[in-house]
């Protein structure tokens, strides 16, 4: 499997920086992940990302993110609550992961999506 020298950049939306934390540790080889915690820097060159992260903890998040969501990059829903997960998965084009799975459970997802869904992701 051919490596790319290029490490690939993520954002990630996490206002309580628990799960970007775990993202950053579990694939800094890989990504350069980008944390923010308030949706204005949505409007900021997305263009750059490969990859969009949005941690959503409560249902008022769900609202931020419908509105700042119609870029063409892809996308990962991320989530404890079940609920908001379910609400999420009738969305077209974009990804749900429930963040309350296994650390091992929760990587293997993560990387099947990106080796998916982002264009010239190869692991290391």
């Amino acid at each position: 499997m051919e490596v790319l020298n290029k490490m690939k950049k993520g954002l990630v939306y996490d206002n309580q920086k628990y799960f970007s934390r775990f993202l950053k540790y579990e694939f800094e080889q890989e990504f350069d992940f980008n944390v923010c915690r308030n949706f204005d820097y949505f409007d900021q060159k997305l263009n750059d990302y490969s990859v969009i992260i949005f941690v959503i903890y409560s249902e008022d998040e769900i609202f931020d993110f419908i509105s700042v969501y119609k870029k063409g990059i892809p996308v990962i829903v991320c989530s404890f609550n079940k609920i908001i997960l379910e609400k999420l998965k009738k969305m077209e084009d974009i990804s749900v992961l429930d963040t309350s799975s296994l650390r091992s459970e929760l990587i293997i997802e993560l990387r099947n999506f990106f080796n998916f869904s982002i264009p010239q992701y190869v692991q290391k």
